[in-house]
C-alpha cells in the first residue's frame, strides 16, 4: 500500500537504528497529519486510531455523552499515568493527587497530548501511545525517560474550562 512506501522513505535518514518504526529525525511534525490509518482491533467496543507517525489513541472508557469536550484553547484538567512502552515502567502519575491542568493545543505539553486529549469529553479515559517525535524525542527527559522513548499514557479528562 502507499502508506508503507511512504514510511520506508521517511525512516532511516542517515540514522542506522535497525528498527524501522523508531524514526528519529527532524520530520517529526510532517507526520502529524490528521490522516488516520484505521486499524480494526479485535475488541470492537474499544475504539482505537493509529496515525501515520505511530501515535495511537484508544478509547478506554466514555464519560457522559453530553460531557463538555476538550478543544484547542480550552483549559483541561486530567489524571494520568505515564509509562515507558518498552517495559511498562511508570515514570509519572498524578492519580490520587490534584488533576494536572494545561491549555490544550498551544504546546504547553508534549505534542502527543495536544493531539491525543483533543476531542475527549469530561469523564472519558484514553490510552495514548506516543512516538518519540511527539514526546521527548532524541533528548528524552530527565533520568526517567531515555532518548527516543515511546510513551504510553492513560489519561482521564476531569474538567474542561
Amino acid at each position: 500500500s502507499e502508506e508503507k512506501n511512504k514510511k520506508k522513505k521517511k525512516t532511516q535518514e542517515g540514522e542506522d537504528i535497525g528498527s524501522k518504526e523508531k524514526t528519529v529525525s527532524a520530520v517529526g511534525d510532517k507526520g502529524v497529519s490528521t490522516r488516520k490509518v484505521e486499524k480494526q482491533t479485535e475488541a470492537k467496543s474499544s475504539q482505537s486510531r493509529t496515525f501515520d507517525n505511530g501515535l495511537a489513541i484508544e478509547e478506554l472508557a466514555l464519560g457522559k455523552p453530553n460531557g463538555k469536550r476538550a478543544s484547542p484553547g480550552s483549559q483541561v484538567s486530567v489524571h494520568y499515568i505515564g509509562k515507558l512502552q518498552k517495559n511498562g515502567k511508570i515514570f509519572d502519575s498524578n492519580v490520587g493527587r490534584r488533576p494536572f491542568k494545561f491549555r490544550l493545543g498551544v504546546g504547553e505539553v508534549i505534542k502527543g497530548w495536544d493531539v491525543g486529549v483533543n476531542g475527549m469529553r469530561v469523564g472519558d479515559k484514553r490510552r495514548l501511545t506516543i512516538p518519540p517525535s511527539m514526546g521527548y524525542g532524541a533528548k528524552g527527559a530527565g533520568p526517567q525517560i531515555p532518548p527516543n522513548s515511546w510513551l504510553m499514557f492513560d489519561v482521564e479528562l476531569v474538567d474542561v474550562r
